[in-house]
This record gives structure tokens, C-alpha cells and sequence, in this order.
């Protein structure tokens, strides 16, 4: 089956982001999907122009990479060539964002894998880590007789989680829901005959192996959940409460809790050799202590909590500033004290 971009031509936003503290650029909710131009502004007063994909969840947008947007296309492409309704496009589409990002894993949970992070009595490694022949199986069903969406009874009245979970038995069953606006935009973007995106990405990132992948899809899954102060999750995080939570949830408890904290018991690290997992600390105090913290996702770009009234999102940052700090923790920092990039 031919793989296409569509190329209708869509409108182009240009919007000024205002500055969060200094030298940090936000990407705004803009539009469901298309091309979005915005002009940033740096602490040095230059300015320059970005292009992002832009599919919108919720009151956030999540950014997609060429190959996000590729998998995201096969899955639907699939759907339509096995004639499943639009709502099932959604169903898979979400299904995919949640277990694998829309990334195509060569690794997960026990022998988990693909697009759709199904398990070993699906099918041969080769066949759920192929785009095509893992949507096949999440729609008509895996090699050993499980079920697939339309063997799941009265599956287009069911909401998005329950019909997801229905076929993917997942132990997180309720985190579905959070890309059905997302999957949505998609879906309408490919059958539609919209275009996806331009030639820049701005998240465009491959998350490590190991705790520290694990710790970042945690934490980029919260993404639209709310800033609360004092809130370590599971629905709403403060900036620290964010890190703590995802580190939790991967089994490497911190023993601090406050931005302060951390920047107090992590490694100090010199702008352009962060790398991911690694943490920026702002707001910083007359004494040099720190009263906000970010999450590096990849050098340029970090997830974060960020104030009242906004939500967990993905920002892009400048670090060359004495403003702001760059850290990687240290195992003094862990209830285990064990280093997870160890």
C-alpha cells in the first residue's frame, strides 16, 4: 500500500510567545492539526521563526515527528483499507499514542512490542513491530485467536478507554481517553486529505533505553494535567511534584521533594551537556537556591509543571543564562540510592 503526505496547503498562524521567567519558549495551543509559525523571542532580543506539527489534546498540544505522524498515518490508512468506521480510526489511533507514543518500540514491558505494545503470543516479533501488520492485529485480532476491536461487542458504543481496553487489557485501563481529541485531529487529517506538518519538528525526540526513557513517558504523559501547588498526581502536579511522581511510578523513589532539594543534591552540568532526564532549575534565589524545576527531554526542549492556571506541557529553553541551571541528580537524592542512569 502506497504511503502518502497530503499536501493541501493549510493556514499558517504566526503568534509571539510571551516569556516565561527568562530565555524559556512555550508552545501555545494554536489548532488542531496543521502548520504553526511562531516567532520566538530570545533573553538576547533575537528572534527567529519554527515550524511544529501540531495535534491538540485536551487544553494541550503534543508536537509529532515525521515518524510519529508516518505511524499515526499506517494506522489509519490500515483502518480504512479494512473498512473500519471512523471511531475505530480514533480508538487505534489513541490506543497507539498511549502505549508507544505513536513510536514504533523495539522493547516494553516484558515482551511487549510495536506500535501497539502487544504481547509475544500476538505474533513473531517482525510482525508487531511492522506498522501495517500491527494495526491489522489491534483491529481484526492476534495470531493466537485474541480478540481484535471488531470482534468486541457493540465496541463503536463503548467510550475510547473501554474499547481500547477491551482489546489491550492494559493495567493503566482509564489513560486512553486523554488522546481521543488528539487522535481525532489525525484521523481527520489523513481521510480529510489535511496536511500533517512542515519540514521543522520541535519535539523530534528518541527517548533513551532504561529508567531514565521510562521516567520521560511518564512524565510526557501527563501532559494537560494541571498545575496544582503541593500536588504530586495522580491528575495534577506542581513542578517538583511532577518529577517525584514519575520517578515513583518507575520504581525510584526520591527521598526530597522541593525544587530547592534537588538542585541541592544534583550535579551541576555546564548549558549544551545536558542530556535527558537531566533537570533545569529556575527562579533561582539571591542565595542561588532554586524555586521552580523542568524536566530535559533533549537538549532545547523540557516538560515541565509550570505555574497556576497552565498545565503539564512541553516548552523549549535556552540554558546559556544565568538565570537558569542545569543538574543531574545525584544517588543522595534516592530512597534506594541507586543511580537510575547507572
Amino acid at each position: 500500500m502506497e504511503r502518502r503526505i497530503p499536501l493541501r496547503l493549510v493556514i499558517v498562524l504566526m503568534v509571539v510567545l510571551s516569556l516565561f521567567g527568562a530565555g524559556l519558549v512555550l508552545v501555545p495551543a494554536m489548532m488542531m492539526m496543521g502548520i504553526a509559525g511562531v516567532s520566538e523571542e530570545t533573553t538576547d532580543g533575537t528572534s527567529s521563526v519554527s515550524c511544529a506539527r501540531i495535534a491538540q489534546t485536551g487544553n494541550t498540544d503534543v508536537v509529532l515527528d515525521d515518524a510519529q505522524l508516518a505511524n499515526a498515518q499506517t494506522v489509519i490508512e490500515t483502518g480504512v483499507e479494512l473498512d473500519i468506521p471512523s471511531r475505530g480510526l480514533v480508538v487505534a489511533v489513541a490506543t497507539a499514542m498511549q502505549e508507544s507514543t505513536l513510536r514504533n518500540l523495539e522493547y516494553g514491558d516484558r515482551d511487549s512490542l510495536g506500535l501497539f505494545q502487544q504481547r509475544a503470543a500476538w505474533g513473531s516479533a517482525s510482525e508487531r513491530t511492522d506498522p501495517e501488520t500491527a494495526s491489522r492485529m489491534f483491529y481484526a485480532g492476534g495470531q493466537a485467536g485474541q480478540p481484535g476491536l471488531t470482534d468486541i461487542s457493540d465496541w463503536q458504543s463503548m467510550a475510547i478507554t473501554d474499547a481500547a481496553q477491551a482489546v489491550q487489557r492494559s493495567a493503566f485501563p482509564y489513560a486512553y481517553a486523554r488522546w481521543e481529541s488528539m487522535a481525532a485531529s489525525l484521523v481527520e487529517s489523513v481521510v480529510g486529505d489535511d496536511a500533517l506538518g512542515c519540514d521543522r519538528n520541535i519535539v523530534g525526540a528518541s527517548l533513551p533505553d532504561g529508567t531514565i526513557g521510562d521516567f520521560l513517558q511518564v512524565a510526557l504523559e501527563q501532559q494537560g494535567d494541571p498545575y496544582v501547588w503541593g500536588a504530586v498526581g495522580p491528575d495534577a502536579f506542581d513542578c517538583s511534584g511532577l518529577i517525584v511522581y514519575s520517578y515513583q511510578k518507575v520504581g525510584h523513589p526520591l527521598k526530597i521533594r522541593t525544587a530547592a532539594q534537588m538542585m541541592d543534591n544534583s550535579t551541576m552540568i555546564e548549558p549544551g551537556q545536558e542530556k535527558p532526564g537531566d533537570l533545569l532549575f529556575g527562579a533561582l534565589g539571591q542565595r542561588g537556591s532554586a524555586g521552580h524545576v523542568m524536566i530535559v527531554v533533549e537538549p532545547g526542549l523540557a516538560v515541565q509543571a509550570p505555574e497556576t492556571g497552565r498545565n503539564v506541557q512541553l516548552s523549549e529553553y535556552t540554558a546559556d543564562n544565568v538565570r537558569w541551571k542545569l543538574g543531574r541528580l545525584n544517588d543522595s537524592a534516592f530512597a534506594d540510592s541507586a543511580d537510575p542512569a547507572a
